[in-house]
């Protein structure tokens, strides 16, 4: 599957997604298990269904990743291939549980069949859950992960890709490799739902936007340097974290002046008010300024939250995803090389 597929399909399965809540919501009220607690084995085997009983199987006896996939949605079945792959080559200690969510009208036969098309018919089996396993662990939408440790303490639960990190850096499959290796797990919380994480690894599309005039077009891929690291700021001109995290960007600019380093920022502007509010904001800021303004670029960065930082090699591959603020540049970047260089 490719990311344009992935891409493609992200709005459809947003309220696919939302749709599948429904069965979510059936049947009484359970206990929802919160991050940091142990996961109660007898409500596993009493009120949450197959789902529940094939999880209990692994509570104490080693850490498990469930993954809830919908059949037929490419961004799910993308998360649910890529933690097969990522925990059979990080954390083979560990179990995957992969754990389907249909839709109204989808017959189960559709999970067996799914599976077996995407070839991962003998790496799992096929479980399905009508709502009481996610209700227990509180479990959302599809694609979604829960971490449980060995000791049967919920680590994390949401997120959208295996790649994705908490606040602290640390990733669902990082957790992962901790538990498998007995190590300390630390609680990563509720993580939310962010497909930009998605477009890891996938080239930098070659959208258009505009100067801050409006009306000089430009495409994001204009600002690839061969040999220099790209960073695209993606934001909002009424978005209180944008306002806050731009001069804490500013000021690391400033002092490091990296030579390796084009800046661009890219400010979400398909509405006139929007317009007006960016260019004050971001005149004084010594790179590129952009301007979104048919929302093309954070539809097809799914950008669901601003910030978004995306660090983007010269040849155009997406290395890593910030979603919200960023704290310490110079951490998330990685090496840079000051000097006197600036963007274009």
């Amino acid at each position: 599957m490719t990311k344009k597929t992935i891409r493609g399909a992200v709005l459809v399965s947003l309220l696919a997604g939302f749709s599948c809540l429904a069965a979510f919501a059936q049947g009484g009220p359970r206990p929802v298990t919160r991050p940091g607690e142990a996961v109660p084995a007898a409500v596993l085997e009493r009120e949450a269904g197959p789902a529940g009983k094939a999880l209990a199987g692994y509570l104490g006896v080693r850490p498990v990743l469930v993954v809830y996939w919908r059949p037929g949605d490419p961004v799910s079945e993308a998360a649910l291939a890529d933690a097969i792959a990522g925990a059979r080559e990080a954390a083979p200690e560990a179990a995957v549980l992969p754990v389907a969510v249909l839709a109204a009208g989808q017959p189960e036969s559709s999970v067996t069949e799914r599976l077996k098309e995407l070839g991962l018919a003998s790496a799992v089996e096929p479980v399905i859950d009508r709502g009481d396993l996610a209700v227990v662990l509180g479990v959302r939408r599809a694609p979604s992960f829960a971490l449980i440790d060995a000791g049967g303490v919920l680590r994390l639960v949401g997120g959208s890709d295996i790649s994705q990190a908490n606040k602290d850096g640390v990733s669902i499959l990082q957790a992962l490799a901790l538990a498998a290796k007995g190590k300390a797990v630390p609680t990563l919380g509720v993580l939310e739902y962010q497909p930009a994480y998605r477009l890891l690894g996938s080239k930098l599309p070659g959208v258009a936007v505009t100067e801050l005039d409006g009306s000089t077009w430009r495409r994001l891929t204009d600002f690839l340097v061969p040999g220099k690291r790209l960073l695209l700021f993606y934001w909002s001109p009424i978005c209180p974290h944008c306002k806050r995290a731009l001069p804490v960007l500013g000021r690391w600019y400033e002092e490091h002046r990296p030579d390796d380093l084009v800046v661009v920022d890219v400010a979400r502007a398909d509405a006139e008010a929007l317009r007006r509010a960016a260019a004050p904001l971001i005149e004084s800021y010594p790179w590129k300024h952009l301007l979104d303004v048919r929302n093309a670029a954070g539809k097809t960065l799914l950008v669901t939250r601003t910030p978004t930082s995306f660090l983007v090699s010269g040849d155009g591959e997406i290395l890593a995803v910030q979603v919200g603020e960023t704290e310490d540049w110079s951490a998330w970047l990685g090496g840079t090389r000051a000097g006197s260089g600036a963007s274009r």
